[in-house]
């Protein structure tokens, strides 16, 4: 095996691809863990069921983009990320019932208030990972950080030719 066949094999798995890849795996955890903490939700609100069926969507979709890695199934990856981060935020929303100020003096007081008691109710900031995730897809698969792989590559071309 020679270093041109070494490198072109890295060639095909650069960072943002494997970026997506930990990303299916980071969408396929948390919808194990949405699923355990919202088995009783799911029977009250059918809502719930929406970040469950789109993290299972999304990790597909992320290992199908890992499959297809081109720029046109990038973009779609970054469509569906971006409904990701909206999905999170209304998540967000629901589970402080529209009381955002109460979020921020809550966390506040979890920070100074020794003898403070763990709230009954659904966790505040939860949804936010799941947002964060969609963010973390937008990043990895915007061109900005893949416009030097197919450099690379017509350098290489030019270079052997």
């Amino acid at each position: 095996m020679n270093s041109v066949s070494i490198m072109s094999r890295l060639d095909r798995w650069p960072l943002p691809r494997v970026m997506v890849l930990v990303l299916a795996g980071g969408f396929g955890g948390l919808m194990m863990d949405i699923r355990v903490e919202h088995v009783d939700a799911v029977h009250e609100h059918g809502v719930a069921w929406v970040p469950i069926v789109y993290s299972t969507f999304m990790t597909v979709a992320c290992v199908a983009v890992c499959f297809f890695w081109n720029a046109v199934a990038r973009r779609i990856l970054i469509a569906f990320c971006l409904v990701a981060c909206a999905i999170g935020g209304v998540g967000f929303y629901l589970h402080n019932h529209g009381h955002l100020i109460k979020v921020f003096t809550r966390s506040l007081a979890a920070w100074t208030d020794a003898g403070m008691s763990h709230s009954e109710g659904p966790p505040q900031l939860a949804p936010m990972a799941f947002a964060g995730l969609g963010m973390i897809g937008v990043l990895a698969c915007l061109e900005w950080f893949n416009r030097g792989i197919n450099a690379d590559k017509k350098i290489d071309h030019v270079a052997q030719a």
